[in-house]
C-alpha cells in the first residue's frame, strides 16, 4: 500500500472511506520529463501527487502547446476521464522527479460497487477542487522550485542570487536558497519547504556536475546563467537540458553590460544551449524586477493584432499601459501590430516610437511603389527600405523584451512564428498581405501576412508565458459594406489612382477568413481591448493622432476597470 502523506488529498474523506481507497492504490515513480499519459489515452486511473510536480499541457487554438496547470503535492489528476469514461483531454508530464499514488479504474469501479458512499464523497471532493480552480484569478501557473545553474566558470550566479534576493525581500516574498553545502536528501523536506515559500532556489556550482544534475531533476524550472559577452559555451549536461526543454522548462539568463545599445550573438548562445526562453538582464533595478515577475508567474504579456493603419491605436494602448504603471514583460503580434510591438521590444521610448512610425507610415504612404500586378500590386521595395532603416540587422533574439511575430506559411498552411530571424525580414513577412505585397520566400516556405491565418496569436503568448495576457484587437468594426462600396465607386478616377480601393479590398479579404479564430484567441486573453475604430479605414495612414487617441482612451478605460483584478500582487 502506498504511504499517505500529510497533504494526501484523500485525508478530506471520512476515515473508513479513506482507508478503503488507500488499500487499493499502488505507488508510481516518474523521473523528470517522463509522461504520465497523453491526449487521447484511455482514462484508466486516478493519480494523486505525493511528491514532485506534474505539468498539464493542452494544444492551443492553432495547435501550439500550452502549459495550462501545474499539479502539486496533494492534488489529483486524471479523475475526470475515469468518471466520465472519455479519453484523456490533456498530456501530463512530470516536471520533476515525482512520486504518485495510483487508483486504477478497475479498482475504482470495484470500490464504488462495493461501497457506493465512496462515489458520493469523491464527487463532493471533485466539485470542491473544480471550484478552487475556477475561482483562481491570479493566473499563476509558473513552477516555484528553480535551479540556477552556471553555463561556465565565469557565469555570475552570485550576482543573480544577490539581486533576486534583494527584490524578493523588498516585496515581502518568502523564499529559500539551497546550496550544495545544504544538501537536501529527502523529497518530503522539499515539499514542506515549498509549502512555506513562494520560491525555492537550488544553486548550482561550476565544479560539481552531479550536484547540478540533481538540481536539474528536482527543480520545476531551470535557469542557465551566462555572460552575454562571453564566447557561447555550456559546461552542463546538454542531454539533461534538452530533455527538460522539451517540456518548456529551461531558460537562459544572459547578463549584459549596462552600456550596450542592443545585445549581440544571442542566436549563437541559443544554438549552444537547448532552452525554451531567454532573457537579457542588465544590472539595473528594472531588469531584476522584470526577472522576478517572470519567476513569480506575474509578468504581463501583450499581444497586438494587425489592422493596417488602425494599428496606430496600439501606440495609444502602450501609452495608457505605461501611465497605469503596468510593465510589459513579453510582447508579440501580427502584421502591423508586430511592427509596433517590435518598436517596443527594441527598447525605444514612446516618443521615439511615435517619431519613427510617423516618419515611416504617415509622412509617406509605404504602399505606393506600384508595379504590374504579376505577383502583387506593390513592389515592396519601399517597405523593405523603411524596415531596414529602422531595425537594421538586429535579430529578434537580441531584443531587450522577449518578442515574437506571426506570419502565414502558404507552403504548409500553418502559422509561422518568428523568434530568431532578422527583425526587419520577419516583419516584412508578417505584413505581406497577399495581392498587395509579394510573398517572402524562406527555407521554411513561402510566407505572407500573419493575419491570413492568425491575426491575434494569444495562444503563442500563452505557450511561452504564464502570467496575465492583454490583447489589443484593432481589426474589428471594418466599414466595408455596400455604402463603402458605392462611396468608392463615386470617387474620381484620379483619386482612385492615388489610393486604389482594391488595396482595402485585398487587405480585408486577406484577413476575413481568420476572424473566427481571432475571436477565440481574444477570449483567451485576461483582458481584451477593442478600440472603437469604426470611423478609421485600414488604409487611412494619415489619421495618426485620432487613431492613437482612440486606442489610448479605450485602453485606459479598460485598465481602470481591470487593473486591480489582473495585476494585484505584482
Amino acid at each position: 500500500m502506498a504511504k499517505a502523506t500529510d497533504h494526501d488529498v484523500f485525508k478530506a474523506l471520512s476515515p473508513d472511506v479513506r482507508a478503503t481507497i488507500l488499500g487499493a492504490t499502488e505507488r508510481v515513480d516518474l523521473r523528470a520529463g517522463e509522461k504520465l499519459f497523453e491526449v487521447g489515452d484511455p482514462g484508466d486511473a486516478i493519480f494523486v501527487v505525493n511528491t514532485g510536480s506534474l505539468g498539464v499541457y493542452f494544444p492551443g487554438p492553432s495547435g501550439y502547446p500550452q502549459l495550462s496547470a501545474v499539479i502539486k503535492p496533494g492534488e489529483t489528476v486524471g479523475e475526470m476521464a475515469v468518471i466520465s469514461g472519455e479519453p484523456r483531454s490533456a498530456t501530463v508530464t512530470a516536471i520533476r522527479d515525482s512520486n504518485l499514488v495510483k487508483l486504477t479504474k478497475i479498482e475504482f469501479d470495484r470500490l464504488v460497487h462495493s461501497k457506493p458512499v465512496i462515489m458520493n464523497e469523491l464527487n463532493r471532493l471533485l466539485v470542491h477542487r473544480l471550484q478552487q480552480v475556477t475561482n483562481k484569478t491570479d493566473g499563476r501557473l509558473e513552477p516555484k522550485t528553480i535551479a540556477i545553474l552556471p553555463a561556465g566558470k565565469m557565469a555570475k550566479v552570485d550576482l543573480i542570487v544577490k539581486q533576486l534576493s534583494e527584490v524578493l525581500n523588498q516585496d515581502g516574498n518568502a523564499f529559500s536558497i539551497i546550496t550544495k553545502e545544504d544538501g537536501l536528501e529527502q523529497l518530503d523536506d522539499l515539499t514542506k519547504l515549498e509549502a512555506r515559500c513562494d520560491l525555492v532556489f537550488f544553486i548550482g556550482c561550476c565544479d560539481d556536475q552531479r550536484w547540478n544534475a540533481k538540481c536539474a531533476r528536482q527543480a520545476d524550472r531551470i535557469l542557465i546563467v551566462a555572460n552575454g559577452a562571453d564566447r557561447p559555451h555550456c559546461d552542463l549536461s546538454v542531454e539533461i537540458l534538452r530533455q527538460r526543454a522539451v517540456h518548456q522548462l529551461v531558460d537562459l539568463i544572459l547578463i549584459q553590460s549596462d552600456t550596450i545599445a542592443l545585445p549581440r550573438q544571442t542566436t549563437a548562445w541559443l544554438d549552444t544551449v537547448p532552452v525554451n526562453r531567454h532573457f537579457h538582464i542588465r544590472n539595473k533595478p528594472a531588469d531584476w524586477q522584470h526577472l522576478k515577475r517572470i519567476l513569480m508567474g506575474r509578468g504581463v504579456g501583450l499581444v497586438l493584432s494587425g489592422g493596417g493603419a488602425r494599428a496606430y491605436a496600439h501606440i495609444g494602448a502602450l501609452k495608457a499601459i505605461e501611465e497605469a504603471g503596468v510593465n510589459i514583460d513579453f510582447i508579440g503580434g501580427s502584421s502591423m501590430g508586430a511592427i509596433v510591438a517590435g518598436c517596443y521590444a527594441f527598447g525605444w521610448s514612446l516618443d521615439e516610437i511615435i517619431d519613427r512610425i510617423k516618419t515611416s507610415f504617415v509622412a509617406s504612404n509605404p504602399l505606393n511603389d506600384y508595379t504590374l500586378p504579376f505577383m502583387s500590386l506593390v513592389r515592396g521595395h519601399k517597405v523593405e527600405r523603411l524596415l531596414y532603416q529602422n531595425y537594421g540587422d538586429a535579430n529578434i533574439a537580441d531584443l531587450w523584451v522577449p518578442y515574437f511575430c506571426a506570419s502565414s506559411n502558404l507552403t504548409n498552411g500553418h502559422v509561422h512564428i518568428h523568434k530568431t530571424d532578422k527583425l526587419w525580414k520577419a516583419l516584412r513577412a508578417s505584413i505581406a498581405l497577399p495581392g498587395i505585397l509579394p510573398p517572402v520566400p524562406t527555407k521554411h516556405g513561402l510566407l505572407v501576412d500573419g493575419g491570413v491565418l492568425d491575426n491575434m496569436p494569444v495562444d503563442v503568448m500563452r505557450g511561452i508565458h504564464r502570467g496575465p495576457v492583454i490583447a489589443i484587437d484593432v481589426a474589428r468594426e471594418h466599414l466595408m459594406d455596400t455604402a463603402w462600396f458605392e462611396k468608392e465607386n463615386q470617387r474620381s478616377w484620379f483619386r482612385k489612382a492615388i489610393a486604389p480601393p482594391i488595396i482595402s479590398i485585398l487587405m480585408r479579404s486577406g484577413t476575413v477568413g481568420s476572424e473566427a479564430l481571432n475571436r477565440q484567441q481574444a477570449n483567451r486573453a485576461d483582458l481584451t481591448v477593442e478600440p472603437p475604430l469604426g470611423s478609421i479605414e485600414i488604409r487611412q495612414w494619415k489619421c495618426f493622432e485620432e487613431t492613437v487617441e482612440i486606442g489610448y482612451q479605450e485602453t485606459k478605460k479598460q485598465l481602470d476597470k481591470s487593473k486591480n483584478r489582473l495585476f494585484s500582487g505584482r
